[in-house]
């Protein structure tokens, strides 16, 4: 909860000025190991994005690659198509990629290699990871080392079902 509090006087602080985080830097070791903390797996919460940022960069740094940055300009990339799927504004999948991926460039002032990850019905962080990462596709997006920043995005639907989008982007 303190981390959460931390982050968004950090993001409050930064109203004028564009920030990035690597999470790496603010946050401490989960204690309950790959699973994250234990929470009832219906309920989202803000930090989803936190667990999921550690989870990935833990991996990254296993295979000695540097963190990927989330962008909390591209976080809401990520959410708005989310939020789309959940509602039924678009269908499941990766339509509108390209028009992202612009957005994406044009957010950062641009960029280079463009990609994204998304899916569907996993209740927490760890397992869209998990999924993610079972995935040679969806790996490869994880892995790529020219990767730099990140956003990364849930919605879950009134039935119960999250969606999830992540989108990577490489900046010079």
């Amino acid at each position: 909860m303190i981390r959460l509090l931390f982050l968004f006087i950090l993001i409050i602080s930064s109203c004028e000025k564009k920030e990035d985080i690597a999470l790496v830097d603010y946050l401490e070791p989960l204690d309950s190991g790959d699973t994250g903390p234990a929470r009832n797996e219906n309920i989202a919460t803000p930090d989803f994005s936190l667990e999921y940022m550690k989870f990935l960069n833990d991996h990254r740094t296993k295979l000695g690659l540097g963190p990927i940055i989330l962008d909390l300009d591209l976080a809401k990339l990520a959410m708005d198509h989310s939020t789309d799927m959940a509602n039924g504004s678009v269908s499941f999948g990766h339509g509108g990629f390209s028009t992202r991926c612009e957005e994406a460039r044009s957010i950062l002032g641009g960029g280079n290699l463009c990609a994204e990850n998304v899916a569907m019905g996993q209740k927490t962080p760890f397992a869209v990871f998990s999924a993610w990462l079972s995935s040679s596709g969806h790996r490869a997006n994880m892995e790529q080392p020219r990767f730099t920043h990140t956003g990364f995005g849930f919605k879950q639907n009134q039935n119960g079902v999250f969606y999830w989008t992540q989108i990577f982007i490489e900046l010079n």
